[in-house]
């Protein structure tokens, strides 16, 4: 499965996916997020608010403190789904004309 971000697509196993959504299924803030993942199946990207980015980033953050070896105990690609929404809302926020 897919996330659709602003510089292009990342993928996530579908493994990761379903770790993650039981993961922020019982963040209340999150259920939004849960409902876009599960709204597209495995056919489309997910596509997320730049409020939706937000929080699962704090999703994952929060997750990986809690989880021994941190970042690296997480399932794959959420490291890079975590720095992906990371750049996607820092290029969102920027200035327009900016260097």
């Amino acid at each position: 499965m897919t996330v659709s971000l602003n510089r292009g697509e990342v993928g996530l196993p579908w493994e990761s996916r379903t770790a993650l959504l039981d993961e922020i299924r019982r963040v209340e803030f999150a259920k939004a997020i849960v409902d876009a993942f599960e709204a597209v199946g495995t056919s489309r990207p997910v596509t997320l608010t730049e409020a939706q980015k937000a929080d699962l980033i704090d999703c994952i953050e929060s997750w990986a403190s809690q989880t021994p070896g941190g970042f690296e105990g997480l399932p794959e690609g959420m490291y890079e789904l975590r720095n992906a929404l990371h750049d996607d809302l820092h290029d969102s926020r920027r200035e327009p004309g900016a260097l």
